[in-house]
């Protein structure tokens, strides 16, 4: 279950849509349960933000050398890619006890397709502010601008994606984003609670 270029391009074309409040992007998304399984192969095009992300803990981690590998520490290694794959399935997941409370099972794959995309390009536009520090191009506090700059973007477009595919209002599509940014809180501090 390979995406295909076809697909990847239609995706980021209604994402695109979606950022610019036009529902009519979600007819570029394949809504079909093949479509459903195939945008959690997705994660593939976030290699970077993970390599990206893999960096920047060894950076924290004080082991990031000019002289040393990127991948010479397994357990480093493993605990980012979990955390990099738990941070793509942990919304998903969760909306399945979700939907069933609040009768949305038959928009929840519509739901999980979108933000399963939403979050491959969320994933690699965040990754662009730690590449940069990474880089010696740009001062942390700099960086963290651009952080918080992309992630209001990524946020209101999942908010409104939610609103979207769900069918709710306002108030319960942020009740939602929240769940998924607590979500990924939680993902974070396992992942530093591990490496330490």
């Amino acid at each position: 279950m390979i995406v295909t270029a076809d697909e990847v391009n239609r995706s980021f074309k209604g994402t695109v849509d979606l950022l610019n409040s036009r529902v009519e992007g979600l007819k570029a998304f394949d809504m079909s349960e093949r479509g459903f399984w195939r945008s959690f192969m997705a994660i593939w095009l976030t290699l970077p933000a993970y390599i990206v992300s893999l960096a920047f803990e060894r950076l924290r981690l004080g082991m990031l050398q000019p002289d040393r590998v990127l991948l010479d520490n397994v357990w480093v290694d493993i605990v980012v890619a979990l955390g990099h794959l738990a941070n793509f399935v942990a919304l998903p997941f969760a909306m399945i006890f979700v939907a069933r409370r609040f009768r949305l099972t038959e928009r929840y794959a519509p739901f999980v397709i979108v933000t399963n995309w939403i979050t491959v390009i969320g994933l690699l536009v965040l990754s662009v502010p730690a590449m940069l520090v990474l880089l010696g191009w740009a001062p942390p506090p700099l960086a963290s601008m651009f952080s918080l700059a992309f992630a209001i973007i990524i946020l209101r477009l999942q908010w409104f994606a939610t609103k979207a595919t769900l069918g709710v209002g306002g108030l319960a599509a942020m009740g939602i984003v929240m769940l998924g940014i607590v979500l990924n809180s939680f993902v974070g501090m396992a992942v530093r609670g591990l490496l330490g």
